[in-house]
């Protein structure tokens, strides 16, 4: 990073799931926990971490399982994400803003340091996110990002400086 980018001129960069990760659970159906992915139907409002949107109406999604902070962090855990079943065209980074229509309500951000232990959280609005964001990542400590969904706390996507 550089260190004289002020929080406002600081870019950021959002994340799907890591692409080697969906690709190995659409090929061998099991999350890499050896859990199977649960196939469903998507009701329209299951947020895909594998493209960042929403599913449509009718949709096939898997549910499985992701630990999004390795081990041997203190603050890894296993959470439900959903993934698109077929494979589709991943979206690039988003770069400066969030995923249109992903975060509709408030969520949780919560900011990592490089040892993957939590070091900052909060509440936001979507619309107050990018500036909590890049005060955030323009803190040296902060090695980044994950943003979660409010009401289940669910893993949704992750945030990082941009190059």
């Amino acid at each position: 990073m550089n260190s004289t980018a002020t929080p406002a001129a600081l870019s950021f960069q959002v994340s799907p799931l890591p692409d080697g990760f969906v690709a190995r659970l659409r090929a061998t159906g099991r999350d890499d926990f050896g859990r199977p992915a649960r196939p469903l139907v998507a009701q329209g409002w299951e947020p895909l971490r594998d493209q960042l949107r929403r599913a449509a109406p009718g949709e096939p999604i898997l549910l499985c399982s992701y630990q999004a902070v390795p081990l041997p962090s203190t603050f890894a855990e296993i959470g439900p994400v959903y993934v698109g079943a077929t494979a589709s065209a991943a979206p690039q980074p988003g770069r400066d803003e969030l995923p249109p229509g992903y975060f509709d309500r408030p969520f949780a951000l919560r900011a990592y340091n490089a040892a993957g232990e939590i070091i900052d959280a909060a509440i936001v609005a979507p619309a107050e996110a990018p500036a909590l964001i890049r005060r955030w990542l323009a803190r040296a400590e902060v090695a980044r990002l994950h943003a979660r969904f409010g009401a289940h706390g669910c893993y949704a996507c992750r945030i990082d400086r941009a190059e």
